[in-house]
């Protein structure tokens, strides 16, 4: 079925480390050695110009002041009016943000991706035909760079200085240089085929990634009020966002982009030297190492799911907030004293202990599918 063999197809992981180990060597050794070094195949093969750093710029401003407007007339009310608890306040606003962020932008580079002048998605080696140094981008990829661009030099900028600190920031801020560098690099060589590729197997994890994080703060508010609808969204979301982590991270952009750029795929369509061709694929495997280190965090959430060392989902990467631990903690068990024990009056009837029988009120409401529990 020739369209399905565009969603799944050559070659296999075991082919695609083959492939590299043979290749690459001979590829290193048949690249011509510029006189003047890295430096002088740069200014050969290269071509920027200064307005394309200032637009990078202008946007990665216009983003961070989107981002403050929108957190503080949009987010951070919402947070508040719904008497989310203090430290899911301040989070909130952030997840919201690359929420928006990430659905609209990943959306118009999917957009670029199957209207592009090549199928580059079903035929990946296509992403060189008809290179040559300096070719003219098309407007709407030049777009796609410039607004992903920015948003990674904004993302850099916030992730110091902006949110909230995780136990994965410090990887973050290497990622955002990491893909500063690829995509800044991929589009003065005229490499942007590859690198809108890249994009489009990334950035759609994030859009399930911060869904499920706005519902895990959602769920528990600071009166003790659970939010059932909420937690199953967040599970719905941590679904899609495992899914297509494996899809387009672990099994589509390895064999697809990375197997692109391997040196027999590369020249199907573009026979003569292509530059960079080592540079690339170091950065292009670190990318896919970073991808396998982050895959662990999933991996290590179902294995605590599966052996019950957890309950529900939450994010694994962040410290520990007291208030939300605490009141989820009240919140499960006063569902499972619902559940077990009789109720009067507002009552729940403990059992007897040494002759005294124990009562205890309820503080909070239960609230399920969005309606209150009494």
């Amino acid at each position: 079925m020739p369209f399905l063999e565009d969603f799944f197809f050559y070659p296999d992981y075991y082919g695609l480390v083959k492939m590299f180990v043979t290749e690459m060597p001979e590829y290193y050794r048949t690249e011509p050695i510029h006189p003047d070094g890295f430096a002088g195949e740069v200014r050969t093969y290269c071509k920027a110009n200064w307005s394309d750093l200032y637009l990078v710029v202008i946007l990665a401003i216009t983003w961070t002041l989107l981002r403050y407007l929108l957190t503080w007339s949009v987010f951070k009310p919402a947070a508040i009016a719904c008497n989310l608890v203090q430290g899911s306040i301040e989070k909130m606003p952030e997840s919201a943000w690359r929420l928006f962020f990430y659905a609209t932008s990943w959306s118009f580079v999917a957009f670029v991706v199957f209207t592009a002048e090549f199928d580059i998605f079903g035929d990946p080696p296509s992403v060189f035909k008809g290179w040559y140094p300096g070719i003219e981008v098309p407007s709407l990829t030049y777009w796609a760079y410039a607004i992903q661009c920015s948003f990674y030099l904004h993302c850099f900028f916030a992730t110091i200085f902006l949110d909230v600190w995780r136990k994965d920031s410090a990887m973050l801020v290497l990622h955002h240089v990491l893909t500063l560098s690829l995509i800044g690099f991929s589009y003065a060589a005229r490499y942007h085929n590859i690198g809108i590729l890249v994009i489009f197997c990334h950035d759609f994890c994030d859009i399930c990634l911060e869904f499920s994080k706005i519902n895990i703060y959602f769920k528990i508010r600071r009166d003790g009020t659970f939010y059932k609808s909420h937690e199953w969204m967040a599970n719905a979301g941590f679904v899609f966002f495992s899914t297509s982590w494996f899809l387009l991270r672990m099994y589509w952009f390895p064999l697809k982009v990375l197997y692109s750029i391997l040196p027999s795929t590369a020249k199907v369509y573009y026979d003569n030297h292509l530059p960079f061709g080592v540079e690339f694929n170091a950065m292009l495997w670190t990318l896919l190492a970073m991808d396998i280190y982050w895959f662990t965090f999933i991996l290590v959430f179902l294995v605590k799911i599966a052996t019950g060392q957890m309950q529900e989902l939450e994010d694994i990467r962040e410290e520990e907030d007291e208030e939300f631990t605490a009141l989820k903690r009240k919140s499960s068990f006063l569902q499972k004293t619902e559940d077990k024990e009789p109720v009067s009056n507002g009552v729940v009837e403990g059992s007897a202990k040494n002759g005294d029988s124990l009562k205890q009120r309820r503080p909070h409401k239960d609230v399920k599918n969005g309606k209150d529990g009494h």
